[in-house]
C-alpha cells in the first residue's frame, strides 16, 4: 500500500513542476537554485533542503518525466484493443500534439546533452528508452501471438520503430519545414503495415490505427 502523501510531498513536487517549467523557459544551464526559490516563492534555503544539489532537482523532474511515460505505456499496454491500436497509442502520445511534443522535446533533449557527461542523467534517460523499448516489444509478441502481426524479430522491429520515431520527431523540432507530426505519426503507421501487419490483413490495420489518431493524450509535461 501506497504511504499516504503529506505537504513535505506536496512541496516537493510544486518545486519539481517549477523547475521543469524554468527548464522549459531559460534551458537546463541557466537555471539555478535561486531561480527555482523564486518561482516558488521560498527561500532557497528551503530548495536546499528537499534538494541539496542543483543536480538532485533536476534529476527529481527526469525522475517525474520516466514515471509519466511508463504510466502512460502501462495504459496503452492493458488496453483492451488490437496490438495495432496499442502502437498507435504510442505513436499519437508522441506526435499527437505540436505544442507538447515541442515541450517534451525541449527538456529531453536539454537532458541528453547532459547525460553525455553526467552518469546520473544518462541512467535516466536510459529508463525512457528502456520504457519505450520494454512496452513496445510487450505489444509486438503480443500481436505475433494473437497473429495480428506477422513473427519478426520484436527487438529489431522496435529498434527501428525507436530509431523512426526520434528521427521524425528530431527533423520536425529543427527542421520545420519537412513535415508536420500528422505526417510522421503516418510515416510510423506505413512502417507497421508494410514490417508487421501480414498482407492479407494490411488494409484493415492501416485503417484501424489512422482512426486511432484522434484519441486523447494523457500526460503533458
Amino acid at each position: 500500500m501506497a504511504r499516504p502523501r503529506n505537504k513535505e510531498d506536496a512541496r516537493r513536487d510544486e518545486i519539481v513542476t517549477a523547475t521543469l517549467r524554468l527548464i522549459l523557459d531559460m534551458g537546463y544551464n541557466q537555471v539555478t537554485l535561486a531561480d527555482i526559490a523564486e518561482r516558488v516563492g521560498v527561500s532557497k534555503g528551503l530548495i536546499s533542503y528537499y534538494f541539496p544539489r542543483k543536480e538532485d532537482v533536476f534529476l527529481a523532474v527526469l525522475e517525474q518525466i520516466v514515471s509519466r511515460l511508463t504510466a502512460d505505456f502501462e495504459g496503452f499496454c492493458t488496453a483492451d484493443a488490437p496490438a495495432a491500436e496499442k502502437l498507435s497509442k504510442i505513436f499519437t502520445n508522441l506526435f499527437g500534439n505540436q505544442k507538447r511534443a515541442r515541450r517534451y522535446y525541449t527538456v529531453v533533449i536539454d537532458y541528453m546533452a547532459q547525460a553525455i557527461r553526467q552518469p546520473e542523467v544518462q541512467e535516466y534517460t536510459q529508463h525512457i528508452y528502456t520504457s519505450y523499448r520494454t512496452y513496445m516489444e510487450r505489444i509486438v509478441r503480443e500481436g505475433m501471438d494473437s497473429g495480428e502481426f506477422r513473427a519478426v524479430d520484436a527487438r529489431r522491429a522496435v529498434s527501428m520503430l525507436l530509431g523512426m520515431m526520434d528521427g521524425l520527431v528530431l527533423q520536425w523540432f529543427f527542421d520545420r519545414d519537412s513535415f508536420d507530426l500528422d505526417a510522421a505519426y503516418e510515416m510510423c503507421v506505413d512502417f507497421t503495415n508494410v514490417y508487421l501487419v501480414p498482407d492479407g490483413s494490411r488494409s484493415d490495420g492501416d485503417a484501424r490505427l489512422l482512426a486511432s489518431r484522434s484519441m486523447p493524450l494523457s500526460t503533458e509535461v
